[in-house]
């Protein structure tokens, strides 16, 4: 079982701005087919995870704090990254 944290504040913002809120992104988890992949990042060590919810596919950036998964952001997938999901 995963433990998922995040900012309330930027969970409203991604709704807001993307349509889909941070509670409802740890559905890319039960995929069982869902990528991981490392992202770029100067900050600290991030992840991009590719996953179907419903028919879409989605794209979510994280990290690990201890023995939480903290949401950064999420997104509906590129075309490349769904193509990275499909392959």
């Amino acid at each position: 079982m995963y433990s998922f944290e995040f900012d309330p504040k930027k969970s409203k913002s991604n709704l807001e701005k993307h349509g889909i809120d941070f509670v409802t992104a740890q559905d890319l988890w039960r995929d069982v087919r869902f990528v991981e992949l490392d992202a770029k990042s100067t900050e600290e060590p991030r992840s991009l995870v590719i996953g179907k919810i419903g028919s879409k596919h989605w794209s979510a950036i994280i990290t690990y704090r201890s023995k939480n998964i903290r949401i950064i952001s999420v997104r509906r997938s590129r075309e490349v990254e769904v193509a990275l999901y499909e392959s």
